[in-house]
């Protein structure tokens, strides 16, 4: 077989991948992908850590006619498609800041917009839009795993926070609550990300995040937001609180305009797929 011929076959698709606090992702430029292709099922061959780059999320950015505003889609594991993601659009800002050397850039995502700027440190910090419902539930469950409370937050996309005594229980309970929601109610989502926080204190919380169409993640930022809005709601934390996952640290703060995200983001290689 000729080079020639060879090439026919796939077009070379440039990526970026990159991690926020042991969340991992695959960036690529949404208009060098070939019109033709479905995202969902590119996405789940990116994503896949055999027969792919591997990833928890695939996320798709595109230039606007405003040098420091960009569209961006976010893609799940499972090829399904989430409003927004914490983790990601940090390491996206990372990418665009360093790459056009600007101080701060708008992400325009399903959730709305998100502005992001880097800190003297390094980190990125981004304003989100405030949360658009949040409400106490009764699950129903609550003998069944130790729950004090729980919380249905809606910050671009779909979570429950559940306060609990331990959050390892996650790995029982998150694949079932992921459904369950809509179960009890049809007016709410078919699928949420699932959070497990344990209060520490008025500053820090301890969470893991069950995520819909991935699973368990080492970190979730809009998890994180979603739990700090849902403990100052039920008074348990103050407005600027450290959570703690298994990634690392992010720093949620609350007002009356918007929630503000602080957290790490590093890009890790760059590379190119081969996209049959």
């Amino acid at each position: 077989m000729t080079r020639g011929m060879f090439s026919d076959m796939f077009c070379s698709l440039s990526f970026v991948k990159a991690c926020a606090l042991g969340n991992d992702f695959v960036i690529v430029w949404g208009q060098d992908i070939p019109k033709q292709k479905s995202l969902s099922i590119l996405s789940q061959k990116l994503a896949h850590r055999k027969w792919g780059i591997g990833c928890d999320q695939v996320i798709y950015v595109y230039p606007t006619d405003y040098k420091s505003i960009f569209e961006v889609r976010f893609f799940n594991a499972d090829g399904s498609e989430a409003e927004a993601c914490g983790n990601g659009s940090r390491c996206v800002a990372k990418m665009l800041i360093d790459q056009y050397e600007l101080q701060d850039v708008i992400l325009k995502t399903k959730a709305g917009r998100i502005k992001a700027l880097i800190l003297n440190d390094g980190t990125i910090s981004m304003a989100l839009p405030k949360p658009v419902s949040v409400q106490s539930l009764d699950l129903q469950l609550a003998e069944k795993f130790a729950i004090i409370s729980s919380v249905f937050v809606d910050v671009g996309n779909p979570h429950l926070v559940c306060f609990v005594d331990d959050i390892g229980v996650y790995e029982l309970w998150g694949p079932i609550l992921e459904t369950y929601l809509y179960e009890m109610d049809s007016s709410l989502p078919q699928k949420v990300n699932v959070g497990f926080a344990k209060i520490i204190n008025k500053t820090e919380i301890n969470l893991n995040v069950w995520e819909r169409g991935a699973g368990f993640t080492q970190a979730c930022g809009t998890g994180a937001c979603a739990a700090v809005a849902a403990a100052q709601m039920l008074g348990f934390v103050d407005l600027r609180v450290n959570v703690q996952q298994k990634g690392g640290t992010l720093i949620i703060s609350l007002n009356s305009d918007h929630l503000l995200l602080e957290g790490e983001a590093y890009l890790i290689y760059r590379g190119d797929f081969a996209v049959h």
